[in-house]
């Protein structure tokens, strides 16, 4: 046994010595030192040169935490008195629903298809648990704060987009979500003159 851990030790030696010290060791940048030893306050700490005496102070008047609801709940979280959002509470018209058709391309489409029919690559790949539909009865069936939620906050192995999209981007997702599925089951005597004109031209 003993021969044994002598013979690891020299062999260990040996490839040792034919190391580069001088790569290995690196002498820090003494910008850098002086960044990681400059003089600063922790938390709980004592400071004569802030009010109280003390390194932590309140909040500046006027400001909120980053998870604070602000105004009107039905707008910014989708749901207020434990009633979710039965319409879209920011104005929507044809420009907003374009914009909401641009982030969901974006964004979206990615894995609930450019359909929101849950068709694409991404979706084949996804073995765990495919996206759904957004035409699925129960999906249609969602009011648009629970719409607005799962966009803002995520939903199972759906991510938060609430850094990607503000309150206002998220309610024209959500607009845009609403055209997908109306269209989905629009019938051609239902749309206005002029778009069954095109549809028309555009028939094989």
């Amino acid at each position: 046994m003993s021969r044994c851990l002598s013979a690891f030790l020299l062999a260990s030696a040996v490839s040792l010595g034919g190391c580069r010290v001088e790569q290995t060791w690196v002498t820090p940048d003494p910008h850098l030192e002086r960044m990681l030893t400059q003089q600063k306050r922790l938390a709980y700490s004592e400071d004569p040169m802030l009010p109280g005496g003390m390194a932590m102070q309140a909040p500046p008047p006027g400001t909120l935490p980053v998870d604070a609801i602000a105004g009107d709940p039905i707008v910014s979280v989708g749901a207020a008195h434990d009633r979710w959002a039965e319409r879209i509470p920011t104005p929507i018209d044809r420009q907003a629903i374009e914009r909401g058709r641009g982030s969901f391309d974006r964004l979206c489409a990615a894995c609930h298809g450019i359909l929101g029919d849950g068709v694409s690559v991404v979706a084949d790949k996804m073995n765990l648990r495919k996206p759904p539909s957004l035409h699925e009865a129960r999906i249609r069936a969602y009011p648009p704060g629970r719409v607005f939620r799962t966009i803002r906050e995520g939903y199972g192995l759906m991510p938060s987009y609430a850094v990607q999209l503000s309150i206002p981007e998220a309610w024209e997702v959500v607009a845009y979500v609403r055209a997908l599925q109306l269209a989905r089951g629009a019938r051609v005597a239902d749309l206005p003159p002029d778009v069954r004109d095109r549809l028309a031209k555009e028939a094989p």
